[in-house]
């Protein structure tokens, strides 16, 4: 919202006129007007913030660090592919296939409004850097790219909705640590 008035002088010399005027005998019978036009534009705004879905720490829910924030964290622990092998309970692991396997985690996304008609926004994502050969990473089953992509077509404002972050690794990806940064773009229609 911005507020522009020309001078802060103005007001002053208002009061002071004001107050002049109060103090000055009656039988002067001078008298002053003045203007004072003002200029508002009311701007309109979303704001998108990640909270732990309900569920949080049960399989399929870590829990986010930062929650209720448009910064927070997921650590999806330690996770390899013979058998079932993964270090956190709270991820949901599986086996894609022969040669892949899986671990993912839901989340919540928050997007409200502020001084907007819109009824409803889109919602994308993008990762900052193209990940490892055989790795990929995923929301709710669509590949993410350096590029936007988009996730939904008309999400409602206020309303949560629960996005899962999937990682899939070959099996014959080396040992390495897998840490990525994604972007969450909400646009009002």
């Amino acid at each position: 919202m911005k507020v522009r008035i020309t001078s802060g002088v103005i007001l002053s010399m208002l009061a002071a006129a004001v107050l002049s005027l109060a103090t000055t005998p009656t039988a002067s019978a001078q008298s002053s007007s003045a203007q004072l036009s003002i200029n508002l534009t009311v701007q309109s705004s979303i704001t998108l913030v990640f909270n732990n879905n309900p569920n949080v720490g049960s399989a399929g829910f870590c829990p986010l660090s930062n929650a209720g924030t448009n910064n927070v964290g997921l650590d999806l622990g330690t996770a390899a592919f013979p058998g079932n092998f993964h270090s956190s309970t709270c991820v949901n692991y599986q086996h894609i296939g022969g040669s892949f396997y899986q671990v993912s985690s839901a989340f919540d996304v928050l997007v409200t409004k502020s001084n907007s008609s819109s009824p409803n926004y889109r919602l994308a994502a993008q990762i900052s850097t193209p990940p490892p050969a055989n790795v990929s990473w995923l929301i709710n089953n669509v590949p993410l790219t350096t590029a936007f992509t988009q996730l939904d077509a008309q999400d409602s404002f206020g309303q949560a909705v629960t996005k899962t972050l999937q990682v899939q690794v070959r099996n014959n990806v080396p040992a390495q640590t897998l840490q990525e940064t994604i972007t969450f773009l909400a646009t009002a229609n």
